[in-house]
């Protein structure tokens, strides 16, 4: 195929190539997630898309329904084993004739036709090397909402999905693709890099992608959290001031939870701004249960002098004691969840506040 289509007014469009991962998807029970994917490329209003599919030699009648759709010739079709899907992301970048790559995985689709039109729009006029937007998260209850694409949450990996993404081929390969070493978050190493080595970004204010919650990362969230940090700390941390624990505290903002009130507040104050300080403050006053201003002991007095009440902070429980030594009421805060426990030990409330 080639890489450039005319056009009637003798201006040309860029080849972009779209690749899907793909293996076992009938014993997953993901026929139609595949089929969905498979369409909403097709139906894209860019004229000039190649879609591979990487296949890791499924043996469960993924490749028949496959072969149905390059005999369409909707997709080119490869299938051969592999070591993982960045391993099989990486044959795909090999495989690649466009001039942009977007990824895009076989759950997932584009739920707007106008996407890859509009990035490669805004790419080309800025002469950007990246571009990513806004995602449409789709969870299993069929709630939905809006994750907004913002690089200012690098640092606590929830910048923005991948699956937004247009890289050039070139660069993909100047970077030589996903590091294999990181087992989970390989894509979340290659947005990391492509910011560190000051790739030239573009953000596309449309939302255009549909991302199916509950992926390969969500299954593995404690290799998915050493990951990102790792990768965030070796790439940048490490020049601004950042230490590997650090980086690994603030992940998913998890060190709400896992750190005294004071730990919380000399860690979001080495925070520069460019990676959303302000943001991970308002988030740490809006998780904690007492307005995060509460000491981390406060005792009251009748008359002056009787202790009848006292409220202590540890690790993100809050106790409340009679007299100062019968314990009433802990409060146990995490992510936004607020767990009441009557005597500290029978769960009597539970408060869950979404964004």
């Amino acid at each position: 195929m080639r890489k450039f289509v005319e056009q009637k007014n003798g201006s040309s469009i860029p080849l972009v190539t779209v690749i899907t991962v793909t293996y076992n998807l009938i014993k997953g029970k993901r026929e139609k997630f595949i089929i969905q994917c498979l369409e909403s490329v097709h139906n894209q209003h860019y004229s000039n898309i190649e879609h591979i599919v990487i296949d890791g030699a499924s043996d469960d009648g993924t490749l028949p329904l496959l072969k149905k759709y390059e005999s369409l010739g909707w997709i080119k079709l490869f299938s051969e084993p592999d070591t993982g899907i960045y391993d099989a992301m990486n044959k795909g970048i090999l495989k690649a004739n466009g001039k942009y790559v977007s990824i895009l995985n076989s759950d997932d689709f584009f739920h707007n036709p106008e996407g890859i039109a509009i990035s490669v729009k805004l790419l080309e006029e800025n002469e950007a090397d990246y571009s990513y937007a806004d995602a449409r998260v789709l969870k299993k209850s069929g709630r939905k909402f809006q994750w907004k694409g913002d690089l200012s949450k690098l640092l606590v990996g929830e910048h923005y999905c991948h699956q937004t993404m247009l890289v050039k081929t070139k660069v993909l390969r100047d970077m030589g693709g996903f590091d294999l070493s990181y087992r989970v978050s390989a894509d979340s190493d290659l947005m990391i890099r492509l910011y560190a080595q000051g790739y030239k970004h573009q953000y596309v204010p449309h939302c255009f992608v549909t991302y199916r919650y509950g992926g390969y990362s969500f299954h593995y969230d404690a290799q998915s959290r050493k990951d990102h940090s790792t990768s965030f700390f070796h790439h940048i941390g490490c020049h601004i001031g950042l230490s590997e624990e650090d980086c690994f505290q603030l992940w998913q903002l998890n060190f709400i939870a896992e750190q005294t009130y004071k730990e919380q507040l000399v860690l979001v104050h080495k925070v520069p701004e460019e990676f959303g300080r302000d943001y991970i403050y308002a988030e740490l006053k809006r998780r904690n249960p007492l307005g995060g201003k509460q000491p981390e002991k406060k005792k009251y007095y009748l008359f002056g002098f009787i202790p009848v009440f006292q409220i202590s902070f540890q690790k993100n429980i809050y106790s409340y004691y009679l007299f100062g030594a019968f314990n009433i009421l802990n409060v146990t805060c995490f992510n936004g969840k607020w767990e009441y426990k009557l005597l500290g030990i029978i769960p009597i409330m539970k408060i869950k506040y979404c964004k």
